[in-house]
């Protein structure tokens, strides 16, 4: 149901709970693959997508270029895009799925769990979720672009509340 995408390099120190929090939803089949979208990383960012089953995506240094190429042909009808520090609250399984449920049509920003969208300075989302179908509307990821910022600006996409 999901392709979830984590752009990474040299991120070893980051991934960890980030992936931890995928194990449940991929064994029940929520998550059908996990793809790294690294940039060359050296140290050990590599030997733990292996050990995780995920797929990892070299395709250069340029984030943009890489996300494009990572969310190529998900096998997922969603994705569900992560920085490598995300941390996905208990429940999150829920709340997502409810999003799914809710139409094809909506996209959500997935917001750092204990941290306020009023708080100064503006905090960034810690993802993306949308479905494929929308992100091949909107034209995907283009080279240049440095994380999920121009995405989340282009799907107008609601928060969702853990």
């Amino acid at each position: 149901m999901i392709t979830v995408v984590i752009p990474t390099h040299d991120s070893a120190h980051l991934i960890g709970p980030c992936l931890s929090s995928l194990v449940t939803a991929a064994v029940d089949g929520l998550v059908r693959e996990v793809v790294l979208a690294d940039g060359g990383s050296t140290d050990g960012t590599l030997d733990i997508a292996e050990d995780c089953g995920a797929r990892v995506v070299a395709a250069g240094v340029d984030v943009g270029a890489r996300l494009a190429v990572a969310c190529a042909r998900p096998r997922g009808d969603w994705l569900m895009l992560l920085e490598p520090d995300a941390i996905l609250p208990e429940g999150w399984r829920l709340v997502v799925e409810k999003q799914i449920n809710a139409s094809w049509d909506k996209a959500a920003s997935l917001p750092r769990p204990g941290l306020s969208w009023f708080r100064r300075p503006f905090v960034s989302p810690q993802g993306l979720l949308l479905s494929a179908r929308r992100y091949e509307a909107i034209g995907g990821f283009k080279a240049g672009d440095k994380g999920f910022a121009r995405l989340i600006g282009a799907v107008g996409a609601n928060r969702l509340v853990w």
